[in-house]
Parts: C-alpha cells; sequence; structure tokens
C-alpha cells in the first residue's frame, strides 16, 4: 500500500479468514437497489487480478469522505471504520461458500472530514479452470451503511481481461475503471512475463437500442479493427498504453483468442451530460422522427432542446426543468450502470431504464437478469428478461429479449413522457 497526496491514508487492518457456511442464493435476491443511484451512499471501487494459479487479489478502492466520522470526547481524534468481506460461491445460484476473507480499516481523522483514498488488496482463493461469483460487502461500522457488489472471477480463461492489471504510470496506482473521457496513458502489465502486447482499435458508432417489441435480427460483430499496433514491454513486464481516439482498445497477449483487455475512450464529461448536443441523441426513445431530425439538425441546439421539452410540458418552464432533470439524470445513471463497448444509454438496459426507470425488482442469475415494474403477480405488473452476452469485450453486455406483447405498454410509457409527465 501507498501514500501520495489524496490517496494516503492511516489504518489498522485486520484479515480474518472464516470457514465456509451455506446462506441464501444470489439469484432469488432483489438486487434492484443495484440500479438506484440515490441509494448508493457508499461507491466503493474493485478490480480483481488472477496473480497465479491459487490465488487472486482483489484491489480495492474505498473513498474516506463518505464514511461517518465520530469521536468519544473533545480530546479525541475523529475516527471511522469500514469492513470489507468477500464471499466466494460458485455461481449466482449457490448456496454454499466456498471461500470466504474480511479486512477492516480504521481511519483517524482531525476534523469530522477526510479527502483521502483508502487502497490496498485482498488474497481471495480461486482455483485456475474455474468460473466464480464474489459477493463484496463493503460496510461503513459506524453508520452502518453498506453497499453490494458483485463480480464474476473468470479463472477457466488465461486470456481474459482479470489476468491483466492496469496502471497510472505516474504514481503506480491501480485504475479501477476501464472508461476514461480524456486523453490517458496507461501502464498495462500481464499476469505471466510477455515483451509485447497486441492492440486492436475499434472506432465504431453503435445504433441506438431498438423498441422492446421490435423483431430484430442481431448482426455479427466485426472484429476486424480499424488500426492495429503492437505496444513493447518493458524488462518489467510493464507496457504504455495511450488512448488518444474516442473508441474502444482491445488489449491481447494471444491473438489465436477473441478475449483480452479493454479500455474505454467516450467523449468529454462521460458518463456525464456535459454538452448541450449530447442531450440530443437520448431523446430518440421518445420523439417522433420530424421532432428528432428538427432537433438534431438545429443550428441551436441548446434552444431546440430547451423548446422540445417546454412543448412537451405544455409550455410550462418548471415542469420542463423537472422532466429534464428526471430524463438525464436517469440517461447518466444508465451509463454508469450498463456503459460496455457501447455508452450505457445505448444498451436494451439503458433504454428500458430511461423510459421506465429503476424497476421495483430485478433477479440475476448467470444466464441474465429479470426486472420487474409493479407488484409480483399484478396483471398490470410489466417483467423484461435480458440474456447476457458472451462479450470478449465486455462483462456486462445484455440483450433484451424482444416481444410484441411490449408494443401498447411501451407506447403507453412513451405518451406519459410526451405528456409532460415523469413515468
Amino acid at each position: 500500500m501507498k501514500k501520495a497526496g489524496i490517496f494516503g491514508f492511516i489504518f489498522s487492518l485486520v484479515i480474518a479468514l472464516a470457514g465456509c457456511f451455506s446462506e441464501n442464493k444470489v439469484s432469488v435476491q432483489n438486487i434492484s437497489n443495484q440500479y438506484r443511484n440515490d441509494l448508493h451512499y457508499l461507491h466503493p471501487e474493485y478490480s480483481l487480478y488472477h496473480l497465479n494459479d491459487t490465488v487472486s487479489l482483489l484491489y480495492f478502492k474505498i473513498d474516506e469522505s463518505e464514511l461517518l466520522y465520530i469521536r468519544r470526547n473533545q480530546a479525541d481524534s475523529f475516527s471511522a471504520s469500514v469492513k470489507i468481506v468477500s464471499k466466494v460461491t460458485e455461481s449466482y445460484d449457490a448456496d454454499f461458500l466456498l471461500d470466504t476473507n474480511s479486512l477492516t480499516l480504521n481511519f483517524t481523522s482531525s476534523t469530522n472530514t477526510k479527502r483521502e483514498y483508502a487502497v490496498g488488496s485482498i488474497p481471495i482463493k480461486l482455483k485456475a479452470g474455474n468460473t466464480h461469483l464474489i459477493t463484496i460487502t463493503t460496510l461503513d461500522l459506524v453508520s452502518r451503511k453498506s453497499e453490494t457488489t458483485f463480480i464474476t472471477a473468470d479463472k477457466s480463461n488465461p486470456s481474459s481481461d482479470q489476468n491483466f492489471v492496469v496502471r497510472d504510470p505516474a504514481n503506480g496506482y491501480i485504475i479501477f475503471t476501464r472508461s476514461i473521457d480524456s486523453t490517458t496513458t496507461y501502464a498495462i502489465s500481464y499476469s505471466k512475463p510477455v515483451t509485447q502486447f497486441y492492440v486492436n482499435y475499434y472506432s465504431r458508432s453503435f445504433p441506438v437500442a431498438a423498441p422492446p417489441f421490435s423483431i430484430i435480427e442481431p448482426k455479427p460483430f466485426i472484429y476486424k479493427p480499424d488500426s492495429s499496433f503492437v505496444i513493447k514491454a518493458a524488462s518489467s513486464g510493464v507496457a504504455l498504453l495511450t488512448l488518444k481516439g474516442t473508441g474502444f482498445y482491445h488489449i491481447q497477449v494471444d491473438t489465436n483468442t477473441h478475449y483480452g483487455l479493454t479500455l474505454y475512450r467516450y467523449p468529454k464529461h462521460f458518463p456525464i451530460i456535459g454538452e448541450a448536443y449530447q442531450m440530443v441523441a437520448p431523446l430518440r426513445y421518445i420523439t417522433t422522427n420530424d421532432e428528432y431530425d428538427r432537433v438534431n439538425n438545429a443550428k441551436n441546439v441548446k434552444g431546440a432542446v430547451d423548446e422540445f421539452w417546454i412543448n412537451t410540458a405544455g409550455n410550462t418552464k418548471e415542469r420542463a426543468r423537472a422532466l429534464i432533470k428526471n430524463y438525464y439524470n436517469r440517461v447518466q445513471d444508465a451509463n454508469k450502470f450498463f456503459t460496455s463497448y457501447e455508452e450505457g444509454w445505448k444498451t436494451d438496459r439503458g433504454m428500458v431504464y430511461i423510459v421506465y426507470g429503476p424497476p421495483s425488482s430485478i433477479f440475476r442469475n448467470a444466464s441474465g437478469e429479470t426486472w420487474t415494474y409493479g407488484e409480483d403477480k399484478n396483471f398490470l405488473t410489466i417483467s423484461f428478461t435480458f440474456s447476457k452476452i458472451n462479450n470478449p469485450f465486455s462483462d456486462n453486455d445484455y440483450a433484451l429479449e424482444r416481444q410484441q406483447q411490449y408494443r401498447n405498454l411501451w407506447y403507453n410509457a412513451v405518451d406519459i413522457w410526451r405528456e409532460g409527465r415523469v413515468y
């Protein structure tokens, strides 16, 4: 662990290995809070790296300013504590723990806030040749608020992205995000000694998701890259890669497979909507062809977007502001939750999320997710099933199982937006 700048931290830690025990299957738990940004009080970041055939490292990054600091009396310093618990099962449907590990971090501060990050790693026992689910609980021991994170550990594929480590070359810190919005240089390393990395660069524009009732024939992905190049590794096994153009960069050590590490370069401000022109494309879900073309081709994009929402709100600016806030907050949340090789708002899950909002319940297993809006067994309840796609560029790619019965339900939801109301 390192101490420098905002990443410096002071803590004592205890690692305790607990025995295996039976617990409820994740697949029968409602995990809808995963996609509720307003219910996320902690925002820990995790990244898994397969160190060798038996041990993997779970890297973590904890924002200390999100923790609750207290002190017993005026003479004491403020203190906070967070506990990280990792549990390994065979899958979402398994209820037997294969391994568990925990780490408690204690922090002190002269004030009741601390603008620093705690970074480090926890060893996880994972055997080569297997795929497992890691359920991570991050618990603020003072406020009792917690966050649950799920990571699919793929140790059956030596070419998967979990065999790579991405760091900031300036300070050696682990990079947890795979997407950026500006030119950045990364330090890339692999779990085994290598002398070079093969990089395929894709500059692709993907279409907006089709309505839930559309009958579409999925087009096969064209794996031929827009450009390819090789980056040499130093004697340490580390190579530097600069992400210049927007698109995604696929890094491999074995070109006989499609798998490797993928890094994404998105437009400025991503996942936030930071420019007026970025407000136009997400309107496609609730506009007619003529309306969309008029806004998209307007010389004054900001004015055209404002005009659309004011007209939708019945010329009431206050209502228009509420519609804009709700709609684009969902767009930004979709980017945070569903982004893969394409922006989250463009995906099937992003489309449903933007128009319908966060679902009442979500149940997930290894093959996909089922979203439900409304109460169970109510005839007004709507359910959407998303199948997980085996995608070498992303572990976050899901496709909606489209049905004709969604047609009226979809148009009803869109009409509510067009009537100036939030669905």
